[in-house]
């Protein structure tokens, strides 16, 4: 079940995407009148997703999308809007948001969106992962060869030998190669 956090200073649109969030198994985690209170609930219950109206007082939908993101207070924020116009989306994409919907909303332009939204999150937060795993493996990698290279000059072993020793002892030891690579580098500095 993904949490939400609803924005809007109308109550009665609140309350109308509330529920029609709940009868669909999302978790309404808070809701706020105000783009600030928005983000102060963001920062307390760190939702999967914010619905943030524009057009709010304090902190408008845009100005809460952006500290949102900056902060990492939520996975992704949707916008919502009276006005449909091109400065909008423009400033919607400036402020990174995953899509925005056009005022009046009902059930079945709300839940699709959320939908796509979800899904696209879900892809995005995948991508993240894997380009992590590649970083650290890039990094690891790195690690190694300047470690084989101190064993070839320190012990005149062949790239061949100084990886195998380093594979040795880190079976020995029970760690990982980087491990043992990164203690080798930093007593032969």
């Amino acid at each position: 079940m993904y949490r939400v956090v609803i924005a809007d200073d109308e109550p009665t649109i609140r309350i109308y995407i509330k529920e029609i969030l709940q009868m669909n198994n999302y978790d309404v985690v808070g809701d706020a009148a105000d783009g600030f209170d928005a983000v102060e609930i963001c920062r307390r219950e760190k939702p999967d997703f914010a619905i943030l109206d524009i057009r709010m007082p304090i902190l408008d939908g845009l100005e809460a999308a952006k500290v949102i993101k900056s902060e990492s207070l939520c996975g992704f924020v949707l916008l919502l809007t009276a006005f449909s116009d091109k400065s909008i989306a423009a400033q919607a994409k400036d402020a990174d948001v995953m899509g925005y919907l056009v005022k009046p909303i009902d059930e079945n332009s709300l839940i699709p969106a959320v939908e796509i939204a979800v899904n696209k999150y879900k892809e995005i937060k995948k991508l993240k992962l894997e380009w992590g795993k590649a970083r650290d493996a890039l990094q690891d990698r790195k690690i190694i060869d300047r470690a084989k290279g101190v064993l070839i000059d320190k012990k005149g072993m062949n790239e061949e030998d100084a990886y195998q020793y380093l594979r040795k002892v880190a079976m020995d030891k029970g760690c990982t190669i980087s491990q043992i690579a990164k203690i080798i580098i930093q007593t032969n500095r």
